[in-house]
């Protein structure tokens, strides 16, 4: 097994992804946190020295990018990239805009696409992993979070189909090496 991986967490300042960012760090892994917010990511960063932070928007197709070139700039590789900053809120049906709806599928579907798009190389040269936080509404109905639920469920649909997409190329390039 190797140790000091290195983990991408976006949305790492807070919530789960503080929380996961604690744990990788304090079994000595290097973990780069995302966030929009520079105060919730500096706060995160001082609690482990493992810890490093970058403000980026999980919906950038740039930042998605620029995540990625830290990660393998600072430590080299990247083994573990957890999509889990999520955007959401109650939105009752008679509320709905446009605009609303393309920013929760933008944070929950688009981001982490983009992501993952951006690490696959070098996940496969290390037979990473890919992580999507979803969520209970993901797979169960509320009302009042219609398209929340409808990305979430969206982006379990994508986890699985990736898992089949990639277990073979990842497999692949750990059994015969990069070329």
């Amino acid at each position: 097994m190797q140790e000091n991986k290195v983990v991408i967490i976006t949305g790492g300042s807070s919530g789960i992804g503080r929380a996961a960012a604690l744990r990788f760090a304090n079994q000595g892994d290097k973990v780069l946190i995302t966030g929009r917010r520079a105060g919730p990511i500096e706060n995160t960063m001082a609690e482990h020295q493992n810890i490093a932070g970058l403000i980026a928007d999980t919906a950038s197709a740039e930042d998605a990018e620029r995540t990625i070139a830290e990660a393998i700039g600072r430590w080299g590789r990247l083994d573990t990239l957890v999509n889990n900053a999520g955007a959401g809120a109650i939105l009752p049906l008679s509320d709905v805009a446009a605009e609303r709806i393309a920013d929760i599928f933008s944070v929950n579907v688009v981001g982490p696409s983009l992501l993952a798009r951006a690490a696959l190389p070098h996940l496969q040269s290390t037979r990473g992993t890919i992580i999507n936080i979803s969520s209970t509404f993901g797979h169960r109905p509320a009302a009042g979070l219609s398209h929340y639920a409808a990305s979430k469920a969206a982006l379990e649909h994508l986890t699985r189909c990736w898992a089949l997409e990639l277990a073979r190329p990842i497999r692949e390039s750990a059994a015969f090496g990069p070329d």
